[in-house]
């Protein structure tokens, strides 16, 4: 695989993520264009790769997250997204040898789990660090629950958004230059 488009591609979603889809929220829930993006390398990519790649991403999605400590103070926590992108590579992983890998349709639908994954990973770190520490978690006063709500009406957005954007990525497939044993045919 050819890390320079993958870099570009990371730059493009990120700045997608934070800045045009969240023009396309519908009730405080907007796609986010990263997490296609890892499942369709995670899909076509080495395992190492794809590991690799997830924690590039989520510490890249954790620099994009401000969060407050004693109310004033903005900081930078590295590690919940992290830490979610290799858990949600981990389980796209031995799920892509059974889908067809070039239909944008089975790349949209692999979001909605990876997603899920990431979210749980990212809530269950920041619910045991907002035990010990002075901060406040980034859903705020509403209750872990509602906000799994949320972020599960995300993943479903994110899904249904992924079909056409998969559908771009898998356009510009031979340009990334994945393995040739990595296809299923």
């Amino acid at each position: 695989m050819r890390l320079g488009i993958f870099a570009i591609a990371l730059a493009i979603c990120l700045v997608l993520d934070s800045s045009f889809l969240m023009a396309l929220s519908i009730g405080g829930v907007h796609p986010m264009s990263t997490a296609v993006l890892m499942v369709f390398v995670g899909l076509f990519a080495p395992r190492r790769t794809v590991l690799w790649t997830a924690l590039v991403a989520g510490i890249f999605l954790d620099l994009a997250t401000i969060s407050t400590y004693r109310i004033d103070e903005p900081f930078f926590l590295i590690g919940p997204y992290a830490m979610g992108c290799v858990f949600g590579a981990n389980l796209i992983l031995p799920i892509r040898t059974m889908v067809f890998r070039r239909n944008p349709i089975a790349v949209g639908l692999l979001t909605i789990p990876y997603l899920l994954a990431v979210d749980v990973a990212f809530m269950a770190v920041w619910t045991i660090r907002s035990f010990y520490a002075e901060t406040a978690t980034p859903w705020g006063d509403a209750s872990a629950a509602s906000e799994l709500g949320r972020r599960m009406g995300e993943a479903m957005y994110t899904g249904g958004f992924g079909i056409p954007f998969a559908w771009i990525l898998l356009l510009t497939w031979s340009s990334w230059r994945f393995e040739v044993g990595s296809v299923r045919r």
